[in-house]
């Protein structure tokens, strides 16, 4: 039992093995920090009032808001999100002409439902998606793109 322990211990006092794990795990965390952080995620809340709205507070995107009809069968968070961020995965269903992607964007994970006419880009791409924002049915956000560009 004490030769098993010298030998543990002979491995594990080398510190330039140390300082090369050390490297390694700082330079993949600071990969994974600077893939999350890039992209943006902005919601507007409440529907803007209309007739007579002073448009100088909303953003250029918000029109696009209104251009299609929103799911009725999931909670809404809020009237309208726009997503920026990269894909990292995508899945077609449950319907057959459904198709999601899941995108990476300020430090979240955001469900995007493409519209019927999109076709699911590849992973890694950035994209812009602009709808409402609901909760899918695992509980995660899920932004109905009304509005679908890759960037």
């Amino acid at each position: 039992m004490r030769a098993a322990l010298e030998r543990i211990r002979a491995v594990l006092d080398r510190p330039r093995l140390w300082r090369v794990t050390t490297v390694l795990a700082a330079l993949l965390l600071g990969g994974l920090v600077f893939v999350c952080a890039q992209g943006s995620l902005t919601i507007i809340a409440h529907r803007p009032p209309t007739g007579g709205r002073d448009d100088a507070g909303l953003p250029s995107w918000e029109p696009w808001c209104t251009r299609g009809t929103p799911r009725r069968e999931r909670i809404r968070l809020a009237f309208c999100a726009r997503v920026q961020g990269r894909v990292i995965d995508s899945t077609h269903g449950p319907n057959p002409d459904e198709a999601h992607i899941a995108v990476i964007s300020d430090f979240q994970l955001v469900v995007v439902r493409l519209p019927n006419w999109e076709a699911v880009p590849a992973r890694g791409t950035d994209i812009v998606a602009i709808g409402p924002l609901f909760r899918a049915r695992d509980g995660q956000r899920e932004v109905q793109a009304f509005r679908f560009e890759t960037a």
